[in-house]
Order: C-alpha cells, then structure tokens, then sequence
C-alpha cells in the first residue's frame, strides 16, 4: 500500500473517477477562498493512492453500488477513519454516461464535503464505527 496523496483536510473536493477508480478530474475544496491550486491527481487510482483512509474499502464499495444501479445521483454521510479518528464527510454521487448511450456509465463525479449538518444518530453515517468524531 503506498502513502496516501491526501491528507483528510484535501480530500474534500471534486473527483471524477473512471470505472476502475482512477482519477480523470480533480478540484480541491479551497474551505471558501478564493484562488489556490489543486494537486494534480489525474491519472492516480482514488483508492490505492489519493484517498487511503483505513476504511476505503467500504467507500469503494459504496460508489461501486452506486455505479451498478439506476440512479443519476445520490448522497450520503461517511466517515473516514484516518489515524484512529473519523472525519465525517457528505458524499454527493452523479453519473456521467456516453453520450450514445444514456445507460453506460462513463465515469462518476464524485463531491466529498464537509458535512455540515453533523448528524450523527446511529445508521445514517457509512463507515461508522462509533470512534471519535474530528469536525474538520
């Protein structure tokens, strides 16, 4: 496994991902200022480079779902767990098809946010382990 690309402050932002996870588009969340760069991602696979926090696997497996179903786009809470602590992210999903064919899914866009609302009554975050909570 190597070193993660971002840390759980970067990760927030704007990814597009191709069906194997690699990274085709990438904007960092600048937390409301204006200006400043965003590392350049492209070509990196999201899961076993950019985002390794512990339990990416179930992030995986979450955007994965999403990509074999029918819906254009969905939401929902996770939280990432890096070094014992979980960040609590909101995490907007939308697929982007070919344009010939509307039902094959090109890549998904996929918005990871602070999440504002911080609600956290059981069964509503993902990745959930009932850890210690950092608000970022």
């Amino acid at each position: 496994m190597s070193a993660a690309l971002l840390t759980a402050q970067e990760i927030l932002g704007l990814f597009e991902l191709d069906h194997t996870g690699k990274v085709l588009y990438y904007r960092q969340d600048s937390g409301g200022e204006p200006g400043g760069t965003s590392p350049d991602m492209a070509g990196h696979n999201f899961y076993d480079e950019v985002a390794r926090f512990d339990n990416v696997e179930e992030f995986r497996r979450c955007v994965t779902e999403f990509t074999r179903g029918a819906k254009a786009a969905d939401s929902f809470n996770f939280a990432c767990h890096y070094e014992g602590a979980a960040h609590t992210v909101r995490v907007l999903l939308a697929r982007i098809c070919e344009h010939m064919n509307r039902n094959s899914t090109k890549s998904v866009l996929v918005h990871i946010r602070r999440d504002e609302t911080l609600r956290r009554t059981p069964g509503n975050i993902r990745g959930d382990r009932n850890e210690r909570h950092v608000d970022q």
